[in-house]
């Protein structure tokens, strides 16, 4: 069961949350399925291997996340974005519909940091292909873990005040573009979490993870439908069918 984290306020309303590496761990089971095995018909030596890989978890995270809330509200007549504050934001109209009951939006930033990243390159340079593309998938799944620690946590701040939380979503989920990830990063402080964003909106360390939890008195979570999407550059939908259970 996910802990509620302490958090400390920053400037203009922006909180960080501390996260600890522990709180990101992920099971053997989930990273097998991610890597395309199930836990029974893996390769010993790659057990070994994915072993080895979550073991450095721990010492290589350094976890960093925070959000910020804002009024928010779909405009009737532009069904394919939302309001967040004084701007317009195009998340397309899935994303636009999941959040139609929000009365406010938490943006948010997490990040594991660069060192699982910069292990799995290392890895790539010394010819190990294998152990390189094991912890660049475990880096993936542990920033993801983060960013539901993440939510959960706002879940739990906003229910002490009555109030409901939807899925959360991010650039490149559901028809919104990646090139907005620079309208989303302008409601923080430069540099928020050590998050930087590269001229094509890519975050920066790699394994980061950005974008929009609607809230409100009538907000709903549900399951996410991405196992009724097609769209193979999803990384939303890939996501999800790397570690939904089987």
């Amino acid at each position: 069961m996910e802990r509620l984290l302490p958090q400390s306020e920053r400037e203009e309303g922006v909180f960080e949350v501390t996260i600890d590496a522990a709180d990101v761990t992920i099971s053997k089971e989930v990273l097998y399925r991610a890597l395309g095995y199930s836990d029974n018909r893996i390769d010993p030596h790659f057990k070994d291997i994915v072993d080895h890989v979550l073991a450095g978890i721990h010492d290589l995270c350094a976890v960093r996340a925070g959000y910020r809330v804002l009024d928010a509200h779909v405009k009737a007549d532009r069904g394919e974005g939302l309001v967040v504050g004084r701007t317009f934001i195009t998340t397309g109209c899935t994303i636009a519909g999941q959040l139609k009951n929000a009365e406010k939006a938490a943006l948010f930033l997490c990040t594991i940091g660069p060192g699982m990243e910069a292990w799995s390159r290392r890895l790539f340079r010394e010819g190990d292909p294998v152990r390189g593309h094991f912890v660049d998938t475990a880096a993936s799944l542990a920033a993801e873990k983060a960013a539901a620690v993440l939510h959960d946590h706002i879940g739990l701040v906003m229910a002490g005040g009555g109030l409901k939380v939807t899925n959360r979503f991010s650039p490149g989920y559901c028809g919104w573009p990646v090139a907005d990830q620079r309208r989303l990063f302008s409601f923080f402080p430069e540099n928020f979490c050590g998050i930087s964003l590269t001229e094509s909106a890519l975050m920066v360390p790699v394994k980061s993870v950005s974008g929009m939890i609607g809230i409100g008195a009538h907000a709903m979570r549900e399951n996410y439908s991405c196992e009724r999407c097609s769209r193979k550059e999803c990384t939303a939908s890939r996501a999800y069918k790397n570690s939904a259970p089987t």
